[in-house]
């Protein structure tokens, strides 16, 4: 009697009883996906404030070193980018 009971769910499930089905895996892959690319697209805007803080420092340290500027205006500009 039990045996004819699954045997009917089995036949009423049809071909999901056995592996078939909506491909479950693509909920991941598409979670993957989008999280890279939320993390690649903020990490290039990142770097690119970033690269013009890099090149202001680098400015700063080039007009200290053709003695532009003082020590005491080259520290106090380079702690004002360090606060932005």
């Amino acid at each position: 009697m039990i045996t004819t009971a699954l045997t009917t769910a089995a036949a009423a499930t049809g071909p999901y009883w056995h592996g078939g089905g909506f491909p479950f895996f693509v909920f991941p892959a598409f979670f993957f996906l989008a999280f890279l690319v939320v993390f690649l697209v903020f990490g290039v805007f990142r770097r690119g404030s970033w690269r013009a803080v890099s090149d202001a420092r680098a400015v700063l340290a080039d007009r200290f070193a053709r003695d532009d500027i003082s020590a005491e205006e080259y520290r106090a500009r380079l702690s004002e980018l360090s606060r932005k």
